[in-house]
């Protein structure tokens, strides 16, 4: 994937930029000095609609100079959405880069037509690897899971060279059984007490030869 940005003077106002549908940018590294570009806004809107946070981005200035780079940080407005600001980091080439790599779920779970319900726990797992190992994405084929099954941080594909870092036996996805809410029956209502002034019931009287002599 490739995108083009051209430098821009620290002059240059963030307003006025995106008035022209430009969005301000900085692209930096351990090894390299921060580097200010403005990047088109549509440019960046194709380009978010085909990567991830952990693919590895061609980033290619107006003067001809190219850097692979990773979407550090990016802010969009609350209300339009619009990009607002992005940080495109610059990996130190021989360096392991740590990043979270997002889990798609391919494939319908088995236990769905049996009522079961995919649940999916973990969206992204950090990684670590060389910048050029990090995959964009993983791939996880949930078709064979049955109620009760489970996909585990160790079953997953990882690229050779990929170090997950989340504990091997961490449950990614799995498939429960729907719960089904059992209604109690009603108890019945217990006689209401006798009304407030009402004279309680008179006791039976006792039977001759029963009262208790002195």
């Amino acid at each position: 994937m490739m995108v083009k940005a051209t430098r821009r003077p620290l002059t240059a106002k963030a307003h006025a930029l995106r008035r022209q549908r430009l969005v301000p940018a900085v692209v930096y590294g351990a090894h390299l000095a921060p580097i200010h570009v403005s990047i088109p806004e549509k440019d960046l809107e194709n380009l978010f609609a085909r990567i991830t946070r952990s693919t590895a981005v061609e980033l290619e200035l107006d003067d001809g100079q190219t850097y692979h780079v990773f979407v550090k940080d990016i802010q969009v407005h609350p209300i339009t959405q619009r990009f607002l600001h992005l940080d495109f980091y610059v990996p130190e080439p021989g360096r392991s880069l740590t990043m979270e790599v997002p889990v798609k779920l391919v494939g319908t779970a088995r236990g769905l037509k049996d009522g079961g319900i995919v649940d999916q726990l973990h969206s992204y797992i950090p990684v670590q690897a060389l910048p050029e190992k990090i995959p964009a994405k993983v791939e996880v084929d949930v078709s064979e899971l049955g109620i009760g099954d489970s996909i585990l941080v160790k079953d997953l594909p990882w690229p050779e060279g990929v170090q997950p870092l989340f504990p091997p036996e961490d449950a990614v996805v799995t498939v429960l059984a729907r719960r089904v809410e059992v209604v109690a029956p009603v108890a019945a209502a217990a006689p209401e007490a006798a009304a407030e002034g009402e004279a309680a019931p008179a006791a039976a009287p006792e039977a001759e030869g029963e009262k208790e002599t002195g």
